[in-house]
């Protein structure tokens, strides 16, 4: 579903030729290094596909076979590189390492796992770049349910976040993002506990209860976290146990709470992570979920 004024819809799968059945959630991302658009799923076949658009149209490229990589397992996500004008997509392989599949004019392969000397995922991991140092990070849940980082400034390190922070064990899958207004890295995960927890960097890795922090009600879905550089605000978003949307942002002031579904009258009965964003061209915030109905939802700010 895209906009430009007005709401459309397009069958991707129809629009690439060639393109399978999706065995995955999708997951897309912008290119600026060549304006383009990339959305990449799992298909029935396990292998990593990608559908993406130039001024040509849709066109749809079998990221597994490109890259001869191994077979995957869950959710691929991928990310653009600014500093050095590539794209990176990760997945979980049925060995349970962390894959990467990264282009720079052609696909290439790499085990992150094997790179950087990492225990295994239970997990999708999730990877975001940082413009401040030039570095890459990859999250992921470990089957010591620790949050793992694996980075890159040249080469791949691992980093248990967990024990770097002194924090919880996580009950999800973690997802992390930068805040260029501060220079800082944010990573949000699912607690046993049910809280809303962050793992954040400002040279070194501290522990936040975000829940505790902004008086919040516990979350039964995967926390999705994003900077509003317009306002240098941050914003996470989640389902709550009343099955409402719930938005945790933070300025100057330390966290806030805002129930999204009464600020907006929207309807209740969210039945998935909810998944926010912030649209820089028109200096607005959007946040998406599956509603009970079955029907896409989306509450924006502006």
């Amino acid at each position: 579903m895209w906009w430009n004024g007005i709401w459309h819809f397009n069958d991707l799968t129809a629009a690439a030729s060639g393109a399978p059945n999706a065995a995955s959630n999708p997951h897309g991302y912008i290119f600026n290094a060549q304006g383009t658009q990339h959305v990449n799923f799992l298909g029935p076949d396990a292998h990593v596909h990608e559908l993406w658009w130039d001024s040509g149209g849709w066109h749809h490229n079998d990221l597994t076979a490109a890259a001869g990589a191994p077979s995957g397992v869950g959710d691929p996500r991928g990310y653009m590189f600014d500093a050095q004008g590539t794209q990176h997509v990760n997945y979980m392989g049925t060995d349970n390492h962390v894959h990467e599949l990264w282009w720079d004019g052609s696909w290439h392969h790499n085990d992150l796992t094997v790179a950087a000397g990492a225990p295994n995922c239970i997990g999708d991991p999730v990877g975001y770049m940082f413009n401040a140092q030039g570095t890459q990070h990859v999250n992921y849940r470990g089957a010591d349910n620790h949050v793992h980082e694996l980075w890159w400034d040249g080469s791949w390190h691992h980093n248990d976040l967990t024990a770097a922070a002194g924090a919880p064990v996580a009950a999800g899958n973690p997802v992390g993002y930068m805040f260029e207004d501060q220079e800082t890295q944010h990573v949000n995960y699912l607690g046993a506990d049910g809280h809303v927890h962050e793992l954040w960097w400002d040279g070194s890795w501290h522990h936040n209860d975000l829940t505790v922090a902004a008086g919040a009600q516990n979350a039964v879905s995967n926390p999705v976290g994003y900077a509003f550089e317009l306002q240098g605000t941050q914003h996470v978003n989640y389902r709550g146990s009343d099955s409402h949307v719930h938005e945790l942002w933070w300025d100057s002031g330390g966290w806030h709470l805002n129930d999204l579904t009464t600020a907006s009258g929207a309807p209740a009965n969210a039945t998935d992570n909810p998944k926010g964003y912030m649209f820089a061209q028109q200096d607005t915030q959007h946040v998406l979920y599956a509603g009970g109905d079955k029907l896409i939802h989306e509450l924006w700010w502006g």
